[in-house]
């Protein structure tokens, strides 16, 4: 089954050996300690690993995970084999479930990629339905260009933020002490608390074990902060990437206006120029 933006196990093992069906593997290391995430001992068949963190990214950014250019993009996503045909169909899944595939799907829909998915449940629920595995990654298979559309609404900055503090909805998805500077801030460097307006939705409250929650109970929580269709909404985290698991749900849900804040926390809470809210 297709729902929006996700996939079903199901739908993804009936559709395995399709064509026009490139399926991509992702996965974080650790955010604050930088430890290295372990690799599964299986995947996927026919599984292509895209790196957000050392590959699809601006190297040279004081800050993590930001966005690569139009043309890095380009470059990369074309050794991986990756065209924009519309005919292709790209299913991203990680192996914490719904974790940091929905950042790579917000990139690449950014980057003009129309048929784009999360598979629901990831890599947990497909082995724990104990469907056909390989053990290792797929090689890709490099192509000459692909030429990439950057939509630089996806994407909001800090100063951006600032000027349209009347207009947007600033949705947090950190921890509840994060945002109110009770807990302190993992990372070296950053001030507690938050942008002045903000509004507090940890990413955990949208998922349920290893899938997205239903529709209507990410309604209840949307509906709960008082926000609505209409609305202008930046979504916000500590580095980039557990922002757009609420920008998943929003858009499942039939938010539009959306756009993720790149520099998230360890921009904002690093840069003294900009207030903050306890």
């Amino acid at each position: 089954m297709i729902n929006k933006n996700l996939v079903s196990t199901q739908w993804l093992n009936e559709h395995l050996d399709d064509e026009n069906v490139t399926l991509l593997y992702t996965q974080m290391d650790n955010p604050v300690t930088g430890v290295k995430e372990t690799a599964p001992k299986s995947y996927i068949p026919n599984s292509i690993f895209f790196d957000f963190e050392s590959v699809f990214c601006k190297l040279d950014s004081p800050w993590p995970h930001t966005m690569p250019s139009e043309n890095q993009f380009s470059k990369e996503i074309a050794m991986l084999g990756v065209g924009v045909s519309e005919d292709n169909l790209i299913v991203v899944y990680d192996n914490k479930g719904v974790y940091s595939s929905p950042r790579v799907w917000w990139m690449l829909k950014s980057m003009g990629f129309k048929r784009v998915y999360i598979l629901d449940g990831g890599l947990p629920k497909w082995l724990e339905e104990e469907r056909q595995v390989d053990n290792s990654l797929t090689a890709p298979h490099p192509i000459d260009q692909v030429n990439v559309n950057f939509s630089p609404a996806f994407f909001t900055t800090a100063e951006n933020m600032l000027a349209q503090q009347s207009t947007v909805k600033i949705i947090d998805a950190r921890s509840e002490g994060r945002f109110y500077g009770t807990a302190p801030e993992p990372r070296e460097g950053l001030r507690s608390g938050h942008a002045p307006g903000a509004i507090n939705l940890p990413f955990s409250e949208l998922i349920n074990g290893t899938q997205l929650k239903s529709t209507s109970e990410l309604t209840s929580v949307f509906e709960s902060l008082n926000l609505h269709l209409e609305d202008q909404l930046v979504f916000s985290c500590g580095s980039g990437v557990t922002a757009c698991i609420l920008t998943l749900a929003a858009s499942q849900l039939g938010y539009r206006n959306l756009a993720v804040f790149d520099g998230s926390w360890s921009e904002w809470g690093a840069r003294l120029d900009l207030p903050v809210e306890v």
